[in-house]
C-alpha cells in the first residue's frame, strides 16, 4: 500500500518543508532511514503541492548567452515546473567578460562557454545564498557549482506578460510549515471537547521549528482530485541515520515494505 502524507499524519508524525526538502519527524522519535526518504519524497511532495494548490520548481541546468537589443550578458537557469515538469526559467544579469588581463585572455575578451561573472549584489548570488548552500571563495568560479541547487525545491512568482519565465527576485527555496500541512490535510478535524461536534473554524497550529510557508501567486489553486501529472524524481538530499538495534529484533529498513517500516516506527509513539 501506497505511503501517503495523510497515512503519516493519521500516525502523529510531523512533516513540512523546509529550505526546499521534505522533513518527516516520526512520533516515535526514531529516524527515518534515507532510503526510504529517498524513495518516497517525490510522491510526498507533490501530493502536498496538489492539495495545496500550489507549484514549485527545479534546477534542471543552465545556459550563458547574449539577450535583448543590447547584447547583454546573462545567465538563464532552466526551473522546470516539479508539478507537471512544463518547461521554466529564470535570466539573470551577468557579465560574459574578463575583468582584468590574465594569461588566458585580454581585458573585455569572452570568457569561456559557460562561464560568467555576478556581483554580491546579484539576484543569482541572492538566491544561492538563501539555499544555505557554501559559498565559493571566488563568485567568477559559482558555475562549478551550480549543480548543487539540484534536490532543492524554489517557490517563485511567473514573470507577467513572459510566458514560462519566472521573477528573478523571488525565487527562493519552498517552505512550508507542519502547521500548514495538517491544515490542509485535516482541517477541522481537532475536537473542543468529548462527545463535542468538530468546530467548523480551522484552528493555526503555530509551528515556532518552521518558516512561514511561501505561496506561488501564478499558480492558481487546484482540487486534490486533479488529473495525475508527471512527476520529475526528486531526491532529498537529507540525511537519517536509521537507529541501530540487534539484529533479530527487526529486519534492515533496505528490507522491510513500506507497511512494516511505518509499523515499526509508530509502535513506539
Amino acid at each position: 500500500m501506497a505511503v501517503t502524507v495523510e497515512k503519516l499524519l493519521a500516525r502523529g508524525d510531523e512533516v513540512c518543508i523546509q529550505g526546499g526538502r521534505l522533513v518527516i519527524r516520526p512520533s516515535s522519535g526514531k529516524s527515518v532511514p534515507r532510503d526510504w526518504q529517498d524513495e518516497h519524497s517525490p510522491a510526498l511532495l507533490r501530493e502536498i503541492l496538489l492539495t495545496l494548490g500550489m507549484d514549485a520548481y527545479e534546477y534542471d541546468g543552465y545556459s550563458t548567452g547574449l539577450y535583448g537589443p543590447h547584447k547583454a550578458g546573462g545567465v538563464t537557469v532552466q526551473f522546470p515546473s516539479f508539478v507537471d515538469g512544463v518547461s521554466t526559467h529564470a535570466i539573470f544579469n551577468a557579465d560574459l567578460n574578463r575583468e582584468r588581463t590574465t594569461k588566458a585572455g585580454a581585458q573585455g575578451s569572452p570568457l569561456p562557454k559557460g562561464h560568467f561573472r555576478i556581483s554580491p549584489r546579484s539576484h543569482l548570488f541572492q538566491l544561492w545564498q538563501s539555499t544555505g548552500l557554501s559559498t565559493p571563495k571566488s563568485l567568477s568560479s559559482l558555475h562549478d557549482y551550480l549543480g548543487n541547487l539540484r534536490g532543492i525545491l524554489f517557490a517563485a512568482d511567473l514573470v507577467a506578460g513572459r510566458k514560462n519565465r519566472l521573477d528573478t527576485g523571488t525565487l527562493r527555496p519552498l517552505s512550508i510549515t507542519t502547521a500548514e500541512v495538517r491544515k490542509a490535510f485535516q482541517p477541522d478535524n481537532r475536537r473542543i471537547a468529548t462527545g463535542q461536534v468538530t468546530d467548523n473554524c480551522r484552528i493555526r497550529m503555530p509551528d515556532k521549528d518552521s518558516a512561514p510557508a511561501q505561496q506561488n501567486q501564478a499558480f492558481q489553486p487546484k482540487p486534490s482530485a486533479c488529473k495525475e501529472s508527471r512527476v520529475k524524481t526528486l531526491i532529498s538530499t537529507n540525511v537519517y541515520t536509521a537507529p541501530t538495534e540487534p539484529p533479530h529484533s527487526r529486519k534492515p529498513p533496505e528490507e522491510q515494505t513500506d507497511e512494516e517500516w511505518l509499523a515499526e516506527y509508530s509502535s513506539e509513539a
